[in-house]
């Protein structure tokens, strides 16, 4: 009889599964960047009806694991610094974790395509510079590690890292993002606390991939909600246009910044780089017609108009060969997303962050007035003693170049073959690098005043 109670007692014992340890995120590591002053949201994995407890010092924050084991506690509002240790434990003080090095500061997700992506194995310009000042251990970033999903995934992989010329040439498939970095090292710089940047990118990806359904929204970021992040800077856009999206691109991204906001919170900001200068018919898609990237650039800057909380970087300035899709300048890229948050986000209005932006066009007999906003203190060329790339018709719709003069905030156009002209079209052209700018070096983006059909 004895020996018939000890077997069934060690059946029991190996038939009952044991408790689920209790396991922080993958965020949540060692090195990690918390947004400072809200409260921040730390999750990870217990038993089902575990209590799971977070402290911070004197702060404390309790939450039960659900159903699926996931649980979700907020630590209260903290002012920047550290470091910190944060200590998550289970129930009856079981399964003690420690998440040492943690720094509350400023946190950015950045993400999109190859241009976002590219890291510092790739050809940066000044990298070497960069590399050799790159020793700040409050710039970090997570950078999730590739992949899709069917479904909306669990949780991310991959890890934080500092500042430093080791760790920003670790990884090419999964490495540090330049512009993530440059934007990051701005940020740092003028306002002087931590910045965290959790670098969700892939090379060659369309935005539907990015949005609900979408395989590396699925992996990617669906998963890291609900962390709280200040916003998101957002690099793509080369994919969808040799895919001709054309304007179809303002609907794909509110779809996209929508869903996004409702996993990071309504006012997440959104700053976004107008993609590049690029031949794309002569080099990529003969078959693309000529106007599709200027009518892309058109669809990105509409965006920028519909999306609240939202602007979009002009770079076309900074392109050396259009014969590259991957502008080697990433460092000015990064610094026009940080004026930007500088501006918008931290007070700094002094700052100005656009380039000249097209307001109206207005008749004026043989010539033609284009008006502008965000000026700064003034209209400027960067070189040469007229405007460039600007086109005029007349009611017959035949576009001819116009040579013109600065006029206050104002650009009058003339063209001796066009007497009467109605409509104004600016860098309408996929190779445009033209020359306006305002005095704070800050470039005029591609516009058209005219809403007729293209390619007719």
């Amino acid at each position: 009889m004895l020996r018939r109670l000890t077997w069934l007692a060690l059946v029991l014992i190996f038939a009952t599964p044991a408790a689920a340890a209790v396991k922080p995120g993958a965020l949540f590591t060692d090195g990690v960047v918390l947004q400072r002053e809200c409260e921040a949201p730390l999750w990870g994995t217990a038993a089902p009806g575990e209590k799971v407890e977070v402290t911070l010092g004197d702060a404390k924050a309790s939450a039960t694991a659900d159903s699926a084991g996931k649980w979700v506690a907020k630590l209260p509002p903290q002012k920047a610094g550290g470091p910190h240790t944060i200590v998550v434990t289970g129930a009856d003080g079981a399964d003690k974790v420690e998440i040492k090095d943690v720094y509350f500061g400023e946190v950015w997700i950045a993400s999109g395509q190859s241009n976002m992506h590219w890291t510092f194995s790739h050809n940066i310009k000044d990298k070497e510079k960069t590399l050799s000042e790159s020793t700040d251990p409050l710039v970090r970033q997570f950078t999730v590690t590739k992949g899709q999903a069917k479904t909306p995934g669990a949780d991310v992989k991959g890890r934080w890292y500092g500042a430093s010329r080791e760790n920003l040439l670790a990884e090419t498939t999964n490495g540090a993002s330049a512009v993530g970095y440059y934007f990051a090292r701005e940020l740092r710089k003028e306002l002087n606390v931590p910045v965290g940047i959790i670098n969700s990118s892939v090379g060659g990806t369309a935005i539907e991939l990015w949005s609900p359904g979408g395989g590396l929204y699925n992996n990617m970021i669906h998963p890291l909600a609900p962390v709280a992040v200040r916003g998101a800077v957002w690099y793509q856009g080369e994919s969808n246009c040799i895919g001709g999206a054309g304007m179809k691109y303002v609907d794909l991204q509110k779809k996209m910044v929508g869903a996004w906001r409702e996993l990071f919170g309504p006012e997440m900001s959104f700053y976004f780089i107008q993609i590049a200068p690029y031949s794309y018919t002569a080099r990529k898609t003969p078959t693309l017609p000529t106007y599709a990237l200027p009518e892309f650039w058109q669809a990105q800057a509409e965006a920028a108009k519909q999306v609240p909380h939202s602007a979009m970087v002009v770079i076309n300035d900074l392109v050396e060969n259009v014969a590259d899709i991957h502008p080697s300048d990433k460092l000015n890229v990064g610094k026009r997303l940080a004026a930007v948050a500088l501006a918008k986000n931290y007070g700094r209005k002094e700052i100005v962050s656009s380039g000249p932006t097209f307001r109206a066009a207005e008749a004026e007999g043989a010539t033609i007035r284009v008006r502008f906003d965000n000026i700064g203190t003034g209209l400027a060329l960067r070189n040469g003693d007229q405007p460039t790339h600007f086109l005029i018709a007349g009611e017959d719709k035949a576009f001819h170049p116009a040579g013109g003069t600065i006029d206050g905030d104002s650009v009058v156009l003339r063209s001796d073959k066009v007497a009467k002209p109605v409509a104004v079209r600016f860098a309408w052209d996929e190779a445009a690098m033209p020359n306006l700018m305002n005095k704070e070096g800050l470039p005029a983006g591609s516009f058209r005043s005219d809403d007729w059909k293209l390619g007719e």
